[in-house]
């Protein structure tokens, strides 16, 4: 098993497996992202029983698979729902569902009727307390810093063109208005991300001719708007300067005309 990770470019799973567990930190969605597609196909459902702030459910979804998780500690319920960010409708009809579990009867007494009970043989020397650690299912306030600068959309002026909360006018990347569906690509925008957290990544090119500054744009749960509003066949492609998923964004095109 080692060897296959380390074969298929994950020569550090173990360490960041150990790391995740030896100091509190919430893992990259990496770690998850490239173990679901090795091993899960689109559609297929994949189970987490220590969800957690909902890191694998995150890379599940964004790799179009079915996800069921279980977590008993409740604050990180919110701290998932907001990393799936379950409040916006996404350009994938998403749906959500959290269930709360009551445990009914006797719990020692039913641990006491099971056929097979572990006990573990070490005696171990506690020399640090446990409590004082910050392993395992605890959440430290204020402990994790967004990775990424966000801003919210506050207007779309066009299918290529969105105004940012700052007052900022950016221009996504490889996108082209079609007149025949501007309208549509606007309303479509719209619904999906005004109001809406997002962040911003950038190519070699920063500005167009009219100085507006030229983006990816990313929803807070790292949608990545300009491939989606492609793939909506809203829009043409702008392939007249190289950027770097020129190739990509025209293959798409191809396949939604």
């Amino acid at each position: 098993m080692i060897n296959y990770f380390t074969k298929h470019g994950i020569p550090y799973l173990w360490e960041l497996l150990h790391l995740q567990y030896t100091c509190y930190r919430m893992f990259p969605e990496e770690l998850p992202h490239r173990l679901i597609k090795m091993f899960a196909f689109r559609g297929d459902n994949v189970l987490d029983p220590f969800m957690g702030s909902g890191t694998t459910s995150l890379a599940a979804k964004n790799l179009e698979r079915n996800s069921v998780g279980y977590e008993i500690n409740p604050e990180f319920i919110e701290i998932a729902k907001q990393k799936l960010n379950t409040k916006q409708p996404d350009f994938m009809g998403t749906e959500y569902e959290f269930l709360h579990d009551t445990i009914k009867g006797d719990v020692a007494a039913a641990i006491e009727r099971l056929p097979y009970q572990f006990k573990d043989p070490h005696k171990l020397d506690k020399k640090t307390d446990p409590r004082k650690l910050t392993c395992g299912s605890r959440i430290e306030k204020g402990s994790e810093a967004e990775r990424e600068e966000f801003f919210t959309v506050k207007e779309i002026l066009s299918p290529e063109k969105v105004r940012l909360s700052n007052g900022l006018t950016v221009k996504l990347i490889g996108i082209k208005s079609d007149p025949f569906t501007h309208d549509k690509a606007v309303c479509y925008l719209t619904e999906k991300i005004k109001g809406k957290r997002i962040f911003l990544k950038y190519d070699k090119l920063k500005h167009d001719e009219e100085n507006v500054l030229l983006c990816y744009l990313y929803l807070e749960n790292k949608t990545f708007v300009n491939a989606h509003l492609i793939k909506s066949g809203l829009v043409g492609i702008d392939g007249s300067y190289e950027y770097r998923y020129r190739g990509k964004f025209l293959e798409m095109g191809e396949l939604v005309s």
